[in-house]
């Protein structure tokens, strides 16, 4: 049997395509059931996760017509297979390129909802670096020869049909999708650093808004089997691994561009995963105790952010006290948050207080 790479490639588009779509169903659930509202980031990760399952299909097919088999086994099944192999990868390139654009767009599009002014004008500012890019990258991946089926019927002479380098596009296309993934990703630092909150929530925050940044350790990943795709002679064998890492990498966007609406959920069916609690118990001889209370005012411009911290009272005759806040972000289209951030660049805290007595 002739040696293959084929079901490798095969088990990871349909491994990462299956996580995907669970992935959108709970992010969809969680925007229909509980915030009950959706935003455009939303209908943008539902466009990637579409182009995603195409990318993953057009995949498959063209394992099945030779890709991860030797090119001597793929041409000896004749002219009009490695044609449709061809049409296959053609494809493929499409639907990643553009996939990628609408996973970044998503992201930006979250941006926008999180109130932060400067936030707000730099994912702009991204938006139309990406578009621009996203846009630009699909073209030459259709228009990359005249007439359009050059790029993959080998069946038309080189004298009858005019391409561009699509080697250099493809290198150059991997490292400014590597470098506006890092820009795009790490556009909140600035906001989470200057946050009013715990530790704790500003490290688990900053985590949240930077998994995006693990799509990047894909395509770094990615790139290093570029350069050796493109002049190998055996060429449908070796772009297996560029290729099953194009689906790692544009599948672990959607996730990470998906984590921060699960919040909600936790928030409804596992809120204990949130916040932090404090509890006191009575004591019988202790009068009123106070414990823990801190307030902070400041000003910047016209925006006053408050900080303000637990207060545990023990008074007799109680069982015990416990106190959860949590720091909630309200968008502006007034919906429950994903992150916490509120309106113009505030925090929105709430604090949550159970009473427990002895009867």
């Amino acid at each position: 049997m002739a040696e293959t790479q084929g079901p490798t490639v095969i088990s990871v588009a349909i491994i990462f395509a299956t996580i995907t779509a669970v992935v959108l169903i709970l992010r969809l659930f969680a925007r229909f059931h509980i915030v009950k509202r959706v935003g455009y980031d939303d209908i943008f990760i539902a466009v990637a996760c579409c182009l995603s399952w195409a990318f993953s299909i057009v995949t498959v097919l063209a394992v099945n017509r030779g890709l991860g088999s030797h090119i001597e086994d793929v041409t000896s099944r004749g002219v009009n297979n490695m044609v449709q192999y061809a049409f296959n990868v053609w494809l493929s390139s499409i639907f990643y390129n553009a996939c990628l654009g609408f996973i970044k767009i998503s992201v930006l599009s979250l941006y926008l909802r999180l109130g932060d002014q400067l936030l707000r004008r730099l994912s702009y500012i991204m938006l139309g670096v990406v578009c621009c890019q996203a846009g630009a990258n699909v073209l030459a991946c259709i228009f990359q020869c005249w007439p359009i089926k050059g790029a993959y019927d080998i069946r038309i002479p080189d004298e009858e049909k005019k391409c561009i380098n699509i080697n250099a596009f493809y290198l150059a296309n991997a490292a400014v999708n590597i470098f506006t993934d890092i820009l795009t990703y790490t556009l909140p630092v600035h906001l989470i650093i200057n946050l009013q909150v715990p530790r704790g929530q500003k490290i688990g925050l900053a985590v949240i808004l930077s998994l995006g940044l693990l799509a990047c350790v894909s395509s770094i990943i990615r790139i290093t089997y570029v350069p050796s795709m493109l002049v190998a002679e055996d060429a449908t064998w070796v772009i297996s691994s560029p290729m099953y890492w194009s689906v790692i990498e544009i599948n672990i966007g959607i996730l990470a561009a998906s984590i921060p609406s699960f919040k909600s959920i936790a928030k409804t069916y596992f809120p204990r995963l949130l916040g932090s609690s404090n509890g006191g118990k009575g004591n019988k001889n202790s009068s009123d105790k106070l414990s823990g209370f801190q307030k902070m005012d400041n000003n910047t411009g016209n925006t006053k952010a408050r900080s303000i911290g637990l207060r545990t009272m023990e008074r007799q005759g109680k069982k015990g006290m416990g106190i959860e806040t949590n720091a909630e972000r309200c968008s502006d289209d007034g919906s429950s948050g994903d992150v916490p951030f509120a309106g113009l660049g505030q925090i929105g805290v709430r604090t949550d207080i159970e009473t427990h007595y002895d009867r």
